[in-house]
C-alpha cells in the first residue's frame, strides 16, 4: 500500500490547472541549448548535433521518459574579426505519469560571440519556441485525493476533477542568455553563464477554467570547466543552479578525462565521473557518469540513484541517461583563419 500510495503521489495533480516544471537533464553540460542560449555556437567546431534520451523511475508504474535532439552552427566572416554568429535549433519531447501528459517543444536560437581577445569571448544568445502540452487518459488511469475516503483510496468516488478524456494547449515562449568563455587551450577552458526562459510567462492550464495557469520563470546559472592535469589527464568540473518559482534545483558534476589515444584520426579519451542533483537543498539523486570521445563523436552515459523520498517505492533505482554528439569541424581557408581556439 505504501508504494502505492508513493506512486499515486507522483503523478501530475490535474485539479482544473497543470503546473510543470521544464526539462531538465542530470548530464545538463551535454545539452547545451536546453542550459543556456548563450551557448548556441561555443563547441570547438563548425557544426555539431546532439541527441538525449532520459528515463526516470521505470521501477513504478508512473515511469518519465525524455527524449532531445539539437543542432547549432557558426557563421563566421573573414570581414568580423571580432565576433561570429550562431543558430540552432532543439526538439524536446517528454512524457510523464499514468494521465499521459506528454510536452513537444520545438526552438529557435540564435547568438552572436564578440572576441574580448584570443582568450576571452562573450556570447549573447536569444531562443523562440513554441510548445504543445497534451493529457490523454481514461477515468480508471489517475487516482485523486477527492477518492481518498480517509481510510483508503476508493476507486468508485467523484474524482470532483472537470478534466476528461483528452486535453490540449498550444504556447509560445522566449528565452535568452549571456555565456562567458575563457579558453587556453582546447583542453584547459571555463564556460560560466546565466539563462532566463518563460519570459511571456504562458498560460498552460489544460481544463476549460477561470484560473490561469502561468509558466514561471525559469532562471538557470551554468559553469563548465576543463583544466588540463598532464599530458593524458583532464579533470572537468560542471554546475547548474536552477530557480523556477518556489522551486531550486543544483546540479554539480565532476569527472577525470583519461586520453588514451592522442593520434590523428584515432583520439579516444575516456570520462570516468559523477552527477548530484540536490533539490530544495536536499539530495534528491546521485549518478555514475561515463563518456566515450572518440575523434568528434561521443557518447556519454548516466543512471540516477534515487535518494529522495520516493526511494521507498524505487528501490533507489532511478533511471538511465544517455547523451549522444557529432561535431563537424571544417578546413578553413587562410584568410578565414582565426587565432581564437574555438575555431
Amino acid at each position: 500500500m505504501k508504494r502505492l500510495l508513493l506512486s499515486f503521489s507522483m503523478v501530475f495533480i490535474l485539479s482544473g490547472i497543470v503546473v510543470a516544471q521544464d526539462i531538465h537533464f542530470s548530464q545538463f553540460f551535454n545539452s547545451p541549448l536546453n542550459t543556456n542560449p548563450g551557448l548556441t555556437g561555443i563547441f570547438n567546431g563548425d557544426i555539431r548535433f546532439g541527441l538525449h534520451f532520459k528515463q526516470q523511475w521505470e521501477s513504478v508504474p508512473v515511469d518519465y521518459l525524455t527524449f532531445s535532439g539539437y543542432a547549432d552552427k557558426k557563421f563566421y566572416s573573414a570581414k568580423n574579426e571580432n565576433g561570429f554568429f550562431g543558430a540552432g535549433i532543439v526538439f524536446n519531447y517528454d512524457r510523464a505519469g499514468d494521465s499521459r501528459l506528454t510536452l513537444a517543444q520545438g526552438g529557435l536560437s540564435g547568438s552572436y560571440t564578440h572576441l574580448l581577445n584570443e582568450q576571452n569571448l562573450i556570447t549573447l544568445g536569444v531562443q523562440v519556441g513554441a510548445s504543445n502540452m497534451a493529457a490523454s487518459f481514461g477515468p480508471d488511469d489517475l487516482a485523486w485525493g477527492n477518492q481518498f475516503n480517509g481510510l483508503m483510496y476508493d476507486q468508485l468516488l467523484n474524482t470532483g476533477e472537470p478534466i476528461q478524456g483528452r486535453e490540449s494547449v498550444t504556447y509560445f515562449d522566449l528565452g535568452g542568455g549571456i555565456n562567458y568563455r575563457w579558453q587556453k587551450t582546447a583542453r584547459t577552458k571555463i564556460d560560466v553563464g546565466v539563462g532566463a526562459y518563460n519570459f511571456l510567462a504562458p498560460d498552460q492550464a489544460l481544463a476549460p477554467t477561470t484560473n490561469e495557469s502561468k509558466l514561471p520563470l525559469r532562471l538557470s546559472a551554468n559553469l563548465s570547466t576543463s583544466f588540463q592535469l598532464s599530458e593524458l589527464l583532464d579533470i572537468q568540473l560542471h554546475g547548474l543552479a536552477q530557480f523556477q518559482d518556489e522551486y531550486r534545483e543544483y546540479v554539480p558534476a565532476f569527472n577525470f578525462r583519461l586520453h588514451i589515444n592522442r593520434k590523428k584520426g584515432k583520439m579516444f579519451a575516456l570520462d570516468i565521473g559523477g552527477i548530484g542533483r540536490l533539490n530544495q537543498d536536499e539530495l534528491d539523486a546521485w549518478t555514475p557518469y561515463v563518456g566515450f570521445d572518440f575523434n568528434q563523436w561521443f557518447l556519454g552515459l548516466n543512471y540516477d540513484v534515487n535518494a529522495s523520498n520516493f526511494k521507498v517505492a524505487t528501490d533507489r533505482q532511478g533511471g538511465p541517461e544517455v547523451s549522444f554528439r557529432y561535431i563537424i569541424t571544417k578546413v578553413k581557408p587562410l584568410d578565414a583563419f582565426k587565432s581564437c581556439p574555438i575555431f
